[in-house]
């Protein structure tokens, strides 16, 4: 059992250790001191899922502003609606990601990147509706002849077409597509002799 004597001699030093203790706590910095607490930023982040080409306006209509901490924050993040820039979506994102100055380019064909390039050709709806509507934009391209399929373009995308529900049977269309560039050649020739069919991915 601890005595009286031995009590007071521990005393001062009991004393100094919960002075010492207390002024590093004190100095220790707040979670909620501005110096102390991890530094957030304003960010551009999506809400719902956006489509690669979407347009500014829809992507828009399709965001938020959140506090990011800023090393969860990449370089070229938006801070605000007003800097999303006119143009189109590079790539599909997903709902919570955060919107970059690179996430845009100036139309669709940009988008894809150069070695893409962009075409029009008229097509009967039964050559192109089904596959939009079943695989979305993303097709691939065939050469129908009566000897069989030929496949002249793989992973291009359409890029306009009219809506498929307010196309007749059978009635011809103006689609634009952003095909390789190295299947060009063949997608003109096929085209220019009404064998052209878009097939679903």
């Amino acid at each position: 059992m601890i005595g009286k004597d031995e009590i007071r001699r521990f005393a001062p030093a009991a004393g100094a250790f919960l002075l010492v203790a207390g002024g590093t706590l004190f100095a220790l910095p707040n979670s909620d001191d501005g110096d102390g607490a991890t530094k957030q930023l304003p960010t551009v982040v999506a809400i719902a899922p956006l489509a690669g080409g979407s347009d500014s306006e829809q992507v828009r209509a399709s965001v938020e502003i959140r506090q990011v901490d800023i090393e969860d924050r990449p370089v070229g993040a938006l801070s605000a609606a007003s800097e999303i820039p006119d143009g189109v979506l590079v790539a599909p994102h997903v709902a919570g990601q955060q919107l970059l100055e690179t996430s845009f380019a100036e139309n669709k064909v940009e988008a894809l990147g150069d070695s893409y390039v962009s075409v029009s050709v008229r097509l009967e709806s039964q050559r192109w509706v089904g596959p939009v509507l079943i695989s979305g934009m993303t097709v691939n391209i065939f050469e129908i002849t009566l000897t069989g399929a030929t496949e002249v373009a793989k992973n291009a995308v359409v890029l306009e077409a009219p809506t498929p529900d307010d196309v007749e049977p059978k009635a011809d269309a103006i689609v634009s597509l952003g095909i390789p560039r190295e299947s060009l050649p063949k997608v003109l020739l096929a085209a220019s002799e009404n064998r052209l069919w878009l097939v679903g991915v």
